[in-house]
């Protein structure tokens, strides 16, 4: 593919990708997505899908539920509501679809993950918070790691819509191999910062000389060599909240160990599209002194 015609399809597609994100409760059928890539959709199911690594309604299907995981923990609201906001026509057809995806139906998966944190400050001011959890922390060395991203503003949950966007970019430019490794960097505290200023970055791992000629969109970051800590999670993203609680809240004041002026970094060690959510395994890192 000549590289002019490439970047126009690549274009497209992340419009596309802002279109499904930002419309996640609407119909998104895939002739209205063709008309949004300006595609007939005989030839957009075959396009997308080239770049992508996944049929269109396999995307518009794990968007739905990732959405509708983000709300079941974060909100009080009823399945059926959460349902209709993601665009099934009963309970019945979501409770089905949720729990092919996540392997338990989405009533046990908010009851098994809403453990709230203990705090009797209200009583006894002095008193700390008790974590129901805690983790295994590795201490190590890590190497110089090159990156390329994509900046993403606002609710870290939704990053997936950078890294969506950012596979489209990096395949068409043929960066993404089998050596490849998935970074997120998350610059700001999501409870002391607004939601709408929170900043972040959906990234790939480069070799050096692969940073020559970029795409303009996207962003170059090295993580410096040094020490590091990390706790590996098993588990769906949006449960990634009780790590960070513990490291920041428990592990770290009691280390002795200081940070370094760089912000934590998660690494994504499989793939969420071929990936049960229940098997993700995500890296969460921190550089120390």
């Amino acid at each position: 593919m000549k590289a002019i015609t490439r970047n126009h399809y690549q274009q497209r597609l992340l419009s596309v990708i802002d279109y499904m994100y930002d419309n996640i409760n609407k119909d998104l059928d895939v002739n209205t997505l063709a008309d949004r890539a300006c595609m007939s959709a005989y030839h957009f199911h075959r396009i997308y899908r080239e770049f992508a690594g996944e049929p269109i309604n396999v995307t518009v299907r794990r968007m739905r539920l990732q959405k509708a995981s983000v709300m079941l923990l974060r909100s009080d609201m009823s399945q059926a509501e959460i349902a209709a906001k993601v665009q099934y026509g009963s309970v019945a057809a979501f409770n089905r679809a949720f729990s092919k995806h996540y392997g338990q139906t989405p009533d046990v998966y908010r009851k098994l993950r809403s453990t709230p944190l203990v705090d009797h400050s209200a009583f006894y001011p002095l008193s700390k918070k008790e974590y129901p959890f805690m983790f295994n922390i590795q201490q190590h060395t890590t190497p110089e790691i090159m990156l390329i991203g994509l900046e993403h503003h606002g609710d870290y949950m939704k990053i997936g819509q950078a890294f969506e966007k950012l596979t489209v970019i990096a395949g068409a430019h043929n960066l993404i191999n089998e050596a490849t490794r998935f970074f997120g960097l998350y610059y700001d505290d999501p409870k002391s910062v607004e939601q709408s200023q929170l900043t972040s970055l959906a990234c790939i791992s480069i070799a050096p000389d692969e940073a020559e000629q970029l795409d303009p969109q996207l962003k170059v970051v090295t993580v410096p060599a040094g020490n590091c800590v990390s706790i590996l999670f098993k588990g769906d993203y949006a449960e990634l909240k009780k790590p960070y609680d513990w490291l920041f809240g428990q592990w770290l004041p009691q280390s002795g160990l200081e940070l370094i002026d760089f912000p934590p970094f998660e690494e994504y060690l499989n793939d969420l599209k071929d990936t049960a959510p229940v098997d993700l395994l995500t890296n969460i890192n921190c550089l120390v002194k």
